[in-house]
């Protein structure tokens, strides 16, 4: 979500708004944010009707939260780590539902019930949650600028010319950055292997 100087302003005046109890204010920025939430959620969770549960989540959170936000990162990015969260623990839920499900299908099994089988040989849902884990574990507790940086280059698809404009820095500065962000997250992703 590219936003210019005025944007900031404006928004900020909104979250000050929330902050102080304005059902009005977080209306417009739920407005504001909602496709682009949606968008993130549906790339997570790779159907619509979970992706609008998501948004309501998210929004839900984020009202319930507003107070925490202290402006040390941007609102957007605060966002999608609320946004990111929320559809990792749908698919954390969704996952332990199946397993409770299978188990059960089991227990009916041992019961003298053979006509009940699911199979599911898609091994690639289980490999897309597990790196979705990973990479929210080694997101977590990297500097927001690297975090932000990031997201939006990889969730939210922006050009690496856009992203350093918006920043405010030079295209080989955030190359930096990218770079950085790419090296911390691997040195993590090495600790927690």
């Amino acid at each position: 979500m590219r936003k210019n100087k005025k944007d900031g302003h404006v928004e900020q005046l909104l979250i000050e708004g929330i902050q102080d109890g304005s059902p009005e204010a977080f209306a417009k920025l739920a407005e504001t944010y909602t496709p682009w939430i949606y968008s993130i959620s549906l790339r997570y969770l790779e159907n619509s009707a979970d992706a609008e549960d998501n948004v309501q989540n998210t929004l839900f959170k984020a009202y319930q939260n507003i107070y925490r936000f202290e402006g040390r990162s941007r609102f957007s990015t605060w966002l999608i780590r609320i946004t990111i969260n929320e559809a990792l623990m749908t698919i954390r839920r969704r996952r332990r539902e199946n397993l409770t499900l299978e188990s059960d299908l089991l227990a009916l099994e041992g019961e003298g019930n053979k006509g009940l089988e699911i199979e599911n040989d898609d091994p690639g849902q289980e490999r897309q949650y597990i790196a979705k884990e990973l990479v929210a574990q080694a997101l977590h507790g990297l500097p927001s600028a690297l975090v932000e940086v990031f997201l939006l280059h990889k969730a939210e698809g922006w050009t690496q010319r856009d992203l350093a404009r918006e920043n405010g820095i030079s295209l080989a500065a955030l190359k930096s950055r990218i770079y950085s962000a790419r090296t911390r997250m691997l040195e993590r992703l090495q600790d927690l292997g």
